[in-house]
């Protein structure tokens, strides 16, 4: 099967594009604008490669001692690291939020000791306090990091690989897809992984605030009866729900990466080229009916906490369950 020039630069082109267009899209229509969202990307990127780094690393020490010939001694370590790397960053973020929470607070309080009354500076105070908490949020700054967590793996994963089909001006095939090209394949893959890594990372995102807001035995939604939930929120508002999307976040990241081990056979990407997307779909799917009408901290009329005054959630969320319950009273 011969191909010209033309042909080759319009694989490569497409191919790129088909790997590389969801992340360029998010970074520049929802992240670049947005200074705060920007640096959240950029060190959550930092965060892969340090969990990159992390799982070659015990993988290069491990695997000769133990003699694992398998891709899951490669797949399991880095499954591994990048899940812990993810909670990482997420509790490296709630101690930045809790900062900016207190520069507001202290900001507010060194207001009123000077006495600043007057209406526009009082106006002009409130507009970027709250421009400051809009763009800190659990879903602007989850989707972000996922951004900058799958932009990253996408540059990994099909970035070399990319970049040596474009300097060899050749086309690469495999036994496991003899018709299709390895570039093609590779940005497939791609793409379904960037959407993964911002699932997982929304995930992760929601998991982490439940356990740092409810304590260990206690903030329980007052029905905990799981089939009794509504749509969108069955995996719960509590700390057990919490732990329950950091194992989906886990579980579902093992099986999408064992998915590319049929790569490795004859024929194998039949089956890693429809059981991926699926899985894709299924993550999104488990998302949206998960934790879509809960993972905001606002209240709504179908959930409720039970949650003292004192439990602060991004942007005093005690104080908003209060509000909401005094008005349902009245």
């Amino acid at each position: 099967m011969g191909f010209s020039t033309n042909d080759t630069t319009a694989l490569v082109w497409g191919s790129a594009m088909i790997g590389f267009a969801p992340f360029l899209c998010f970074f520049f229509q929802i992240v670049f604008p947005k200074p705060q969202l920007l640096i959240i990307s950029i060190t959550a990127a930092f965060f892969y490669l340090l969990a990159a780094s992390a799982a070659s690393l015990f993988w290069s020490i491990l695997d000769p001692v133990i003699g694992l010939d398998s891709p899951w001694s490669a797949i399991l370590p880095g499954v591994f690291f990048s899940f812990i790397f993810r909670c990482l960053f997420v509790t490296t973020y709630h101690m930045v939020e809790d900062v900016i929470e207190a520069s507001i607070e202290k900001s507010e309080e060194s207001r009123r000791r000077n006495g600043r009354d007057h209406d526009n500076d009082r106006s002009d105070d409130h507009v970027q306090v709250s421009k400051n908490r809009l763009a800190l949020n659990d879903a602007g700054c989850g989707l972000a990091a996922g951004v900058g967590f799958g932009g990253m793996h996408a540059i990994l994963l099909f970035g070399s690989l990319l970049a040596s089909e474009t300097h060899d001006s050749g086309i690469l095939f495999t036994p496991s897809c003899p018709r299709v090209p390895a570039l093609t394949v590779s940005g497939l893959n791609t793409f379904c992984f960037f959407f993964l890594d911002m699932f997982w990372m929304l995930f992760t995102f929601f998991g982490m605030r439940r356990r740092v807001v409810f304590p260990r035995g206690g903030g329980a939604l007052n029905d905990i009866n799981p089939l009794s939930r509504p749509f969108g929120s069955y995996i719960g508002n509590t700390r057990m729900g919490g732990n329950n999307a950091l194992l989906v976040c886990l579980v579902s990241h093992a099986l999408a990466a064992g998915c590319t081990v049929f790569n490795g056979f004859q024929y194998g990407c039949t089956f890693s080229l429809t059981l991926l997307p699926l899985t894709t779909v299924v993550v999104a799917y488990l998302f949206w009916s998960g934790v879509s009408k809960i993972y905001m901290p606002l209240p709504n009329s179908n959930v409720r906490l039970s949650l003292p005054a004192s439990f602060s959630y991004g942007s005093h969320v005690g104080e908003e369950v209060l509000s909401a319950e005094s008005l349902e009273d009245e």
